[in-house]
């Protein structure tokens, strides 16, 4: 049954996966803070470091799970197809906002991001040169150990386990007969807020901005010219996604508005074990709440190859990752057995960040024949009220910031931001694209039956991570591909 399932494999060339992300805040004031500038003790320098690095990924990669619990919550059962957040976009929002809070705002964002140990100024100060550091990493994509000196250890790893015992130990690793040069991913994170003219902004500030988030600063005239400052914001998301997407804004901002937050992730990566060219691909049944209900048909992906692989029998699930080329990005996809809604709610709930990373340490290399469904998933999603549940308000209460921001030499009025909107976009593409290559891989597998048949024929919980900085450019569940 193995081989007649698999039989369709043909050589394909390196296939492209495109994903891109784009979240947008519009607010109709914005007031900033300037009590951080005007403490001494916040001002000094101080050089990002391990432990302060492991705690702002677990609180960006966990705030993602928890608004993908909060949104299955709201959405019923039965009524969603995927739940897809981008932790690292969602991340460095939050994190931006926090820089241009007031005190009760920073304060509650730090509360949902389950950071409240950096509510002292001098701590605070630490974020931005932390997550600098790990933002730069990001987007470099330079191979190896960063900031947070571990990688996987299925990364030092060229061959399969030789527990396989099926399997000739000395055999060469199929890659090594690949002519394809190794292409970088493409990892573009992109924050950009566009001011109303005239606002005046801190300088220390915007230079954080620019050096730690790697914000374009914009003015644009929202009173007197919406349809310019149209224009700028959508030529922009067109430019920072490579032209997949030409905008996201459809109607003029209003006239009141004062600044606009837009953040853009593109990622383009490699897969480094091929699947089947695309008219291989075949329509095959998928079953969104287990095999006892109703299936879909859905385009099925095709693969053989050394994967990293753990089965958890604590969990009741597996977890196989497809990584791209370099091994800085893999996409992780974590399977309970028989599968449905109920079982991948709770593996969600019960996933946090550090047991997800626990988890990948445990994979292995294994010989594998795997089935992987083609998704385009696009969402998109009102952050707002989510974040208000989870006790984030300051930032949207209008009621709240009644004071102006006014020109004093070179001081601003201490006062709050809040947001009239706040929403999160995602476009992710896993496809097979390509004409040719792979054919020593499929020749190797079908000497023999390997050890693992992963076949993802149910709902599923999906994570693209950086692997060096451990950040989550995607994760989420997804309940139905079709």
């Amino acid at each position: 049954m193995a081989s007649a399932a698999f039989g369709a494999l043909a050589p394909s060339k390196i296939p492209l996966c495109p994903v891109l992300l784009l979240g947008l805040l519009l607010s109709a004031s914005v007031l900033w803070s300037m009590a951080n500038a005007a403490n001494p003790a916040s001002t000094s320098k101080q050089q990002p470091s391990k432990a302060i690095s492991e705690q702002l990924v677990g609180a960006i990669n966990d705030l993602a799970r928890t608004l993908g619990q909060q949104l299955g919550a709201s959405t019923g059962s039965n009524s969603s197809k995927a739940e897809i957040f981008s932790p690292v976009s969602i991340g460095s929002m939050m994190f931006l906002l926090l820089r241009a809070s007031n005190v009760q705002a920073r304060s509650e964002l730090l509360t949902v991001l389950g950071l409240e140990q950096f509510k002292t100024p001098r701590v605070n100060m630490s974020i931005a040169q932390n997550l600098g550091r790990l933002l730069k990493e990001l987007r470099h994509d330079i191979p190896g150990k960063g900031i947070l000196d571990q990688l996987p250890d299925w990364q030092s790893a060229r061959n399969c386990n030789s527990a396989t015992a099926d399997y000739d130990d000395e055999e060469e690793d199929d890659d090594n007969y690949l002519e394809e040069p190794i292409q970088p991913n493409v990892v573009k994170l992109a924050n950009a807020m566009f001011f109303q003219e005239g606002l005046v902004t801190d300088e220390k500030f915007v230079r954080t901005a620019q050096n730690a988030y790697q914000a374009q600063i914009q003015q644009v005239n929202f009173a007197q010219q919406p349809h310019a400052a149209l224009i700028a914001i959508n030529d922009w998301v067109n430019r920072s996604t490579h032209g997949r997407i030409e905008e996201i804004l459809t109607q003029e901002p209003d006239r009141s508005t004062q600044v606009i937050l837009a953040n853009a992730l593109y990622f383009k990566g490699t897969w480094e074990t091929f699947f089947n060219e695309p008219q291989y691909t075949r329509q095959q049944p998928f079953y969104p709440d287990g095999e006892n209900e109703p299936s879909v048909m859905v385009p099925t992906m095709f693969a053989g190859g050394c994967y990293p692989y753990h089965y958890s029998p604590e969990l009741d699930a597996r977890i196989m990752a497809f990584p791209y080329r370099n091994r800085t990005t893999s996409m992780y996809i974590i399977l309970p057995n028989d599968s449905n809604r109920t079982k991948v709610r709770h593996l969600q709930a019960t996933l946090s960040s550090a047991a997800l990373d626990r988890l990948i340490d445990r994979m292995r290399l294994q010989k594998a024949m795997v089935q992987v469904p083609r998704m385009h998933i696009t969402s998109t999603y009102d952050l707002k009220a989510m974040l208000q549940k989870l006790g984030l308000n300051a930032l949207f209460d209008n009621s709240r910031s009644k004071q102006k921001i006014t020109p004093n030499g070179d001081k601003i009025r201490p006062a709050k931001l809040f947001i009239d909107q706040m929403k999160h976009k995602i476009d992710l593409d896993v496809n097979e694209r390509g004409t040719e290559g792979g054919a020593v891989t499929i020749t190797a597998m079908e000497r023999s039956l390997p050890p693992v048949t992963f076949r993802v024929r149910g709902p599923f919980l999906l994570a693209i991570r950086h692997d060096p900085t451990k950040m989550l450019l995607f994760y989420g569940a997804v309940f139905d591909p079709s």
